[in-house]
């Protein structure tokens, strides 16, 4: 066999080899250990061609290798069985968050990787945590897609995003920004055929900050009826928003309506009056009958 043929062979059998890593998502406490799985239809029994990759939250980042199994231990462990790999990480720290991925070698430059998995170390919400679905308020043209995305602000690093369309899950195009405060936000995109407006759609993005979800809900259920909401995990972060809007709109409304009963209680006759109150504003009060007495 020449090795133009030895090389079809290998890319023949590779492209019958699948790996799945069934965890979607793996959260895990600081200083604690955590197992990624991975699983195949073809032997991983041979730790020289089993590895493990990791990509960051950072876009543009390239994703890299943290363990090739026929190295000791020491951080990361390799467990291998006939139809499955394991990562052990020890003493996880929140650097360690991000997408895991396993891989198996063909030949010399032939790589075969997992779907991967999302470790999440520690709870990566703040208090300044939101999330958004942004999506069009008018139908789409005809012969173009609908674009949908997930906003996620306020992150500490890494987070989970997934889209639920229909009931079929979807995994998006994410984009991460690093904002003045240390803090990340995430733009997950996604775009839909054009007839899903037409037809309805349900549609719910899918967050996770650690092992509970944040979900945010978009549905059209007739055509040119639009729905939107939140579950009941998502009042977490909305609470604090709203209770500040509410003693904002308060604080507000007392300035008004004392502001109204201090102008009514100034006497008239005065042509032109201004009072400094201790609240330091300067109120003035015009009086048009005074200025324009006598005059035709």
């Amino acid at each position: 066999m020449n090795l133009f043929n030895l090389l079809l062979f290998s890319e023949v059998i590779a492209a019958q080899m699948v790996l799945y890593q069934p965890q979607d998502i793996v959260y895990a406490d600081v200083n604690g250990t955590t197992v990624i799985s991975c699983e195949s239809n073809e032997s991983l029994e041979d730790n020289s061609k089993v590895s493990w990759y990791r990509k960051s939250w950072r876009t543009g980042e390239a994703p890299l290798r943290v363990k090739s199994c026929y190295n000791g231990a020491h951080k990361y462990t390799c467990k291998n069985t006939n139809y499955k790999a394991t990562l052990e990480i020890h003493n996880v720290q929140t650097n360690d968050s991000g997408v895991y991925f396993c891989t198996f070698l063909y030949g010399v430059n032939l790589l075969k990787h997992g779907n991967g998995t999302t470790l999440i170390a520690a709870d990566s919400s703040t208090s300044r945590s939101s999330v958004h679905l942004l999506a069009p308020a008018q139908p789409p043209l005809p012969n173009t897609t609908l674009q949908l995305a997930c906003m996620v602000r306020g992150a500490r690093h890494t987070v989970h995003v997934t889209w639920n369309i229909s009931g079929i899950h979807h995994m998006g195009r994410m984009i991460s920004m690093e904002e003045s405060g240390g803090t990340w936000t995430f733009l997950n995109l996604i775009s839909l055929p054009r007839n899903t407006w037409d037809h309805g759609v349900h549609v719910t993005c899918e967050v996770w900050f650690n092992s509970s979800p944040v979900c945010v809900h978009w549905e059209i259920s007739e055509r040119g009826e639009i729905h939107s909401g939140f579950t009941s995990i998502c009042q977490t972060y909305l609470i604090p928003a709203l209770t500040s809007g509410l003693l904002l709109l308060l604080a507000l409304s007392v300035h008004l309506i004392w502001t109204y009963k201090h102008s009514d209680n100034k006497t008239p006759g005065s042509n032109h009056k201004d009072t400094e109150t201790e609240d330091g504003i300067v109120y003035s009060h015009l009086d048009m009958y005074y200025l324009t007495r006598g005059r035709k």
